[in-house]
């Protein structure tokens, strides 16, 4: 890589976390003014799911902010999460990306996802979750998304967890993608509700491509949570490099 590419390209990653933390704090702003939850669902790992999730009557709004080195686009999504149930959660998502030759963000499309809990929690035992997304698309087919989520969470606090993944466009001839990704997460300290961290893998099994690199999460205040990481390209199948995600969640009841 020459030196104007990695300087363009620390010049995009840099642009890229200046507007995440604005998308961030907008959503630090709104969640200042309300009350804290009862009982939180947050997220360890900006991609990998993990069992737990929303429980009844909960409200979050989420902001999905991640950079992808390889093709230098930016996207953004804006999510509102409910808990319908102890067990079953849904949620709307507006996406926005922004390409390599664009010069801001443009809406591209939306989703609707739903997520169902199996099982009874349990430190040291397996717990399984099913996850399922339909994709609307603005410029391209239609698409979904299933996944298997496994979880063990430790009496430490730690978290384990494992999703497989399969995705497939709605059209004639379109193939199966198939995808793995686990994470694993531990407070940074003796106050489990404090900050965490740990590490992400993903493996998109269809391309070829390998990502893995820290994550670390923690509360800014008490209705509201920050979990971000970046990944690292492990290979060079299919031009992967490094992926930075980032997620704001503004919780309440």
């Amino acid at each position: 890589m020459s030196f104007q590419q990695q300087d363009r390209m620390g010049r995009n990653v840099a642009s890229a976390g200046k507007l995440a933390t604005k998308m961030a704090l907008a959503g630090l702003l709104v969640g200042v003014a309300a009350s804290p939850p009862a009982h939180a669902h947050r997220r360890d790992f900006p991609f990998t799911y993990d069992w737990r999730q929303p429980s009844k009557g909960e409200k979050e709004i989420e902001l999905h902010t991640r950079y992808r080195g390889r093709d230098n686009s930016f996207r953004q999504q804006i999510e509102f999460e409910y808990g319908i149930t102890d067990r079953w959660a849904i949620a709307p998502y507006l996406v926005f990306n922004k390409g390599s030759g664009d010069d801001s963000l443009k809406y591209d499309g939306w989703k609707l996802e739903t997520r169902y809990q199996l099982g009874e929690y349990k430190t040291g035992r397996v717990l399984s979750g099913l996850y399922l997304e339909y994709v609307g698309n603005k410029d391209a087919p239609d698409g979904v998304e299933g996944k298997l989520i496994l979880s063990r969470y430790g009496k430490s606090g730690s978290n384990l967890s494992f999703n497989y993944i399969v995705e497939r466009e709605l059209e004639n001839g379109a193939e199966f993608e198939n995808e793995y990704s686990f994470g694993y997460a531990r407070p940074l300290g003796k106050n489990r509700g404090g900050p965490r961290g740990g590490f992400e893998w993903i493996h998109n099994l269809s391309s070829g491509r390998i990502n893995a690199g820290p994550v670390i999460a923690f509360a800014p205040t008490k209705n509201t949570w920050i979990t971000t990481g970046y990944a690292f390209a492990v290979n060079d199948r299919d031009g992967n490099k490094g992926e930075f995600r980032l997620l704001a969640e503004y919780e309440w009841f």
